[in-house]
């Protein structure tokens, strides 16, 4: 049975204890009946560079991490700028199966070009993957169609680089503003029209600034 602990007036943590993992559960409530509590926002680590992704499926790991755009290089030469961050969620973890599976979702606040007014605009990217570590493109080739293979040379997962390159796959090709595109576009300067008759009637203008001689 799992042990209950008080953490503060409204809020109360589970824990139970598994053979390979400490779970904890954490509920809020309000008093009222009719007054649902809400729980303060997951804080995000910094994403970490590298992790073992063997010894992360059979440990069941899951990550939740931020980073910023800028450093990944491949994902940035498609936006407008480096600015902006990415918040992403990866679960480690091995299936009925026993493919070892990463699924993941990554959601990217970021700048793009608008391809009407050649601006800046803000989006979101998101990318949502069911990925199976392999080594091999023989094991890829066995992989269910529900499953992308992803194939490691070493122990070592570099996450930058499986964060860019959903995010590459999801960014769209072309993007434009709304209505609002509008205001990005400079007004033409306005132009002269010179009408036939105002043409025909230039050449007797002249003729009548011309004094006549004494």
């Amino acid at each position: 049975m799992p042990n209950e602990v008080i953490i503060s007036d409204n809020a109360r943590c589970s824990v139970s204890f598994a053979p390979r993992a400490l779970i904890i559960r954490v509920f809020c409530f309000d008093n009222s009946l009719h007054s649902p509590y809400d729980c303060a926002p997951m804080q995000r680590q910094p994403l970490p560079k590298f992790v073992d992704a063997r010894k992360f499926v059979v440990s069941g790991m899951e990550i939740h991490a931020y980073r910023q755009v800028a450093g990944l290089d491949r994902f940035v030469a498609g936006l407008a700028n480096d600015s902006g961050s990415v918040d992403i969620d990866l679960r480690f973890f091995r299936d009925e199966q026993g493919f070892k599976c990463i699924q993941g979702k990554a959601v990217a606040q970021v700048e793009v070009i608008c391809q009407r007014c050649l601006n800046p605009m803000p989006t979101c990217i998101e990318a949502e993957f069911n990925l199976a570590i392999v080594w091999t493109d023989e094991q890829a080739k066995a992989l269910p169609k529900s499953l992308d293979p992803l194939i490691l040379e070493e122990e070592s997962l570099v996450l930058a680089d499986l964060l860019q390159e959903e995010l590459i796959i999801n960014t769209p090709f072309v993007s434009y503003h709304d209505e609002e595109c509008r205001e990005f576009i400079p007004e033409p300067e306005p132009v002269e029209v010179v009408s036939d008759q105002e043409e025909n009637d230039k050449p007797f203008a002249i003729l009548g600034k011309i004094k006549p001689r004494d």
